[in-house]
């Protein structure tokens, strides 16, 4: 069979789909023949028409396969409305956001299925029984739309054993072209699943349908899976000589610590056999000095935590993320004394968070004064528990969501006009008010302009030029080797100079 497999990254920051590179790696082992469209501006592919028409036409496939996250999902419908005015064959869609919403994706015109839960089974039996011209309505995890409308669920199998995978193809991502866009850092991820709940997550919600629909009874255990160390040593072993530009390996696990009984073996099986250095995400709550010194010793040099809020209320009762204040600042005290460098992920715009917990995050990010800070604006998933308690606050604006093309991007909530703003500027200039907090030579210099931005109306807000003010007094602090943060790449992520992270943009 021929098989288009499609990734959506428009308006947003690329990277490899892991779903779809393992997809792709396992129909090629059945014998069928994979095409991969990126789309994604810096990766040189637009919502362009005339290509799509052209790159299906082509292609000829007999099957698209769309991998899909909410935001990105008006970009799907409009791509299906392109390939649909000559193209006639089966389209199924699988990802996130059919998972959590397949009767809303099965709606839209030119979708013939979706794949609910893990693909790999599914769609390698799907395209086997297409391949024999036998029937394949009966296949787990895909629920196929019918004439009339109406939808038939099949139930779902068991998660996969990852062992049983081959290696990803990651080589369909157009890693040349990528890279570059990643700083050179080669993105793996070891295993899947998270056995926490947090209210923002699809975590809960994922585990809750497989408990439906799976005749197995399932629990953390079996959704908690990390692949073989021989087989992630080797997929990364075996790009290395094609791209000796890759620098650093980033695992983007949610927490590579979980993989407590295996972590030990694979790091040592790293540092023999790979050796650059690495980044991994990490949850407070499990990080010690023991397995900080074993991360440091195979050569991590950056672990990332979720702090999420600086307000203890807001992680408890909306985040469903209780994790105190004091353990994320051992975490970080840890880190430092073992000598790695940390990240910390926060999101603001959470219901019922005050402007005042809103500085409650900036100022204990500016106390343990990461070397990078990535702060988000929430966007709610469609079926998570946060998703329900806006819902039932009557607190999404879904035109505006609709508008939205990434889940850290601005405020699609109800808040009144001053907070949307009030969120906005911060989500902007939020490495500004970390300066300011941090103390210093520059905390009186960003305090000025700060409160000069906080007086403006959104009209003079929305022409003020703030990159390149900030490029601006980020170089001079620079050449006078003053600590202070400066964005960096995107209007989520700033980066604190002296950077032991990008020495190479430090005269920029």
């Amino acid at each position: 069979m021929r098989i288009m497999l499609v990734n959506f990254n428009l308006n947003a920051t690329p990277g490899i789909n892991n779903g779809l590179a393992m997809l792709s790696a396992v129909l090629k082992k059945r014998g069928h023949s994979i095409e991969l469209l990126f789309l994604n501006e810096a990766m040189g592919y637009t919502l362009d028409k005339e290509r799509i028409i052209e790159d299906v036409r082509c292609f000829n496939p007999d099957i698209i396969g769309i991998s899909l996250i909410e935001p990105q999902f008006k970009y799907m419908v409009k791509f299906l409305q392109f390939a649909r005015s000559y193209w006639s064959g089966f389209v199924v869609c699988g990802g996130a956001h059919p998972t959590m919403d397949p009767d809303g994706v099965l709606s839209v015109e030119g979708v013939d299925a979706v794949c609910v839960g893990e693909g790999e089974g599914a769609i390698v039996e799907l395209a086997d029984r297409m391949a024999e011209k036998k029937s394949f309505d009966d296949v787990r995890n895909i629920f196929f739309k019918r004439e009339g409308g109406s939808v038939l669920k099949n139930r779902l199998r068991p998660f996969m054993n990852l062992n049983s995978l081959p290696s990803q193809d990651n080589e369909s991502f157009c890693l040349k072209r990528l890279l570059p866009l990643k700083n050179y850092q080669l993105e793996v991820l070891m295993g899947r699943g998270c056995a926490h709940q947090c209210s923002y997550c699809i975590n809960g919600s994922y585990m809750k349908k497989y408990r439906e629909l799976c005749d197995k009874d399932l629990g953390p255990k079996d959704y908690v899976r990390v692949r073989n160390a021989d087989t992630v040593i080797g997929e990364i072993e075996n790009l290395l000589p094609r791209y000796p530009e890759i620098k650093k390996i980033a695992f983007i696990d949610d927490n590579l610590l979980v993989y407590r009984d295996f972590l030990k073996g694979f790091l040592e099986l790293y540092r023999q056999k790979i050796g650059l250095p690495f980044m991994c995400n990490a949850n407070p709550e499990s990080f010690t000095p023991e397995k900080a010194r074993m991360l440091k010793e195979a050569g991590c040099d950056d672990v990332r935590f979720g702090l999420e809020s600086g307000s203890e209320r807001v992680k408890k009762h909306i985040m469903n993320r209780p994790i105190s204040n004091d353990c994320v600042t051992k975490a970080f005290n840890v880190a430092r004394q073992t000598g790695l460098m940390t990240s910390s992920f926060n999101m603001i715009g959470v219901p019922t968070e005050t402007k005042s917990e809103v500085f409650d995050t900036l100022r204990l990010n500016a106390m343990i004064a990461p070397e990078t800070v990535k702060f988000m604006t929430f966007y709610p998933f469609k079926s998570t528990p946060i998703y329900d308690m806006c819902e039932d606050m009557d607190l999404i604006d879904y035109e505006k969501k609709e508008r939205l093309n990434t889940y850290d991007t601005f405020t699609c909530l109800k808040f009144s006009e001053e907070h949307q703003l009030f969120l906005k500027k911060v989500q902007t200039i939020f490495s500004w008010y970390l300066n300011i907090f941090l103390g210093g030579p520059a905390s009186g210099l960003y305090e000025k302009r700060v409160k000069e931005i906080e007086l403006m109306g959104k009209g003079e807000w929305d022409s003020f030029d703030f990159y390149g003010a900030d490029k601006k007094i980020s170089k001079k602090l620079r050449a006078k080797g003053v600590t202070h943060y400066s964005c960096f790449v995107n209007r989520s992520l700033a980066v604190k100079f002296p950077s032991k992270h990008f020495v190479e943009i430090e005269h920029a």
